[in-house]
């Protein structure tokens, strides 16, 4: 089993770090999502905007620039109200992220205030939507971007990340009853938590990952476990499987101490001193 000294980096854009050092795990939004978020909300702004010019002719008087001073406020208020409104009591979310499901948060994880609102929509009128960017200037900016932000949201300081609930967790291997002896023998206290983490969600997601990138990371982790556990394993044992190895033992210390502790502090029926029963 050979194994190598990279260290991996791939998720430093799937992570933010609280106020109170606390690190979360995020889904940024992929660019198609937020194209078609944004086309909702661009749609429901023109249709409210035609709603309002409709009424306008109804009630127009005989004064044009009357009319074209009112139509423009009317359009700006829509414009801008519409989604700042919605964006901030909702805390992050117009009626086109609630449809794709996004929601707009602070790079801090918190929730977004009427002035982030006030400056993403200034910017997506100003420069992401504008006709003097083509209306491609918040496209290219998110395409460019690592978090697929546009430039209101380097502004804000906000990211858009998917919130609808991920699909089901796959299920962990069991450990192999050839190598539970030595999985039994593993000391595994010197490997942080972030670490075990990783592994478990690499094992689950290793599915559908390409065979190189999937092998790299394997090694990768497996690298790092090595380097905190004994005794060594089977010289046949691949780094992958090294990996789901570790982990499923993990978890299978964890399911016997709950069930320790559980019988430990809830007494059966039949432990129950009369009258108690």
């Amino acid at each position: 089993m050979v194994y190598s000294d990279r260290v991996s980096t791939s998720g430093a854009d799937n992570q933010i770090i609280t106020g109170d050092a606390v690190l979360l795990e995020v889904r940024p939004a992929r660019v198609p999502a937020r194209i078609l978020s944004a086309l909702i909300d661009v749609t429901i702004v023109t249709v409210l905007d035609l709603l309002w010019l409709y009424v306008l002719a109804r009630f127009r008087g005989d004064s044009a620039a009357l009319f074209q001073s009112v139509d423009l406020i009317g359009y700006l208020l829509l414009s801008f109200g519409y989604p700042i409104a919605t964006e901030t009591l909702t805390r992050g979310r117009t009626l086109g992220a609630l449809a794709v499901g996004l929601r707009v948060t602070r790079d801090d994880g918190g929730v977004i205030r009427f002035r982030h609102a006030l400056i993403r929509w200034i910017t997506f009128w100003a420069l992401d939507f504008a006709p003097w960017t083509a209306m491609m200037g918040g496209l290219v900016c998110a395409i460019l971007h690592p978090r697929g932000k546009r430039i209101g949201d380097l502004l804000a300081g906000t990211i858009v990340v998917r919130v609808r609930a991920p699909r089901s967790a796959i299920e962990l291997p069991p450990v192999p009853e050839d190598l539970a002896p030595w999985a039994s023998r593993l000391e595994l206290g010197r490997v942080p938590t972030e670490l075990l983490t990783a592994a478990r969600q690499f094992i689950q997601r290793r599915g559908p990952m390409l065979t190189f990138p999937r092998q790299a990371i394997a090694a990768d982790l497996a690298t790092k476990i090595y380097a905190r556990t004994s005794p060594p394993p089977p010289r046949h044992l691949e780094p992958e499987d090294y990996v789901a190895v570790v982990v499923a033992e993990r978890r299978r210390r964890e399911s016997d101490r709950l069930t320790n502790d559980r019988s430990e502090w809830v007494p059966t029926s039949e432990e129950l001193p009369p009258g108690w029963r």
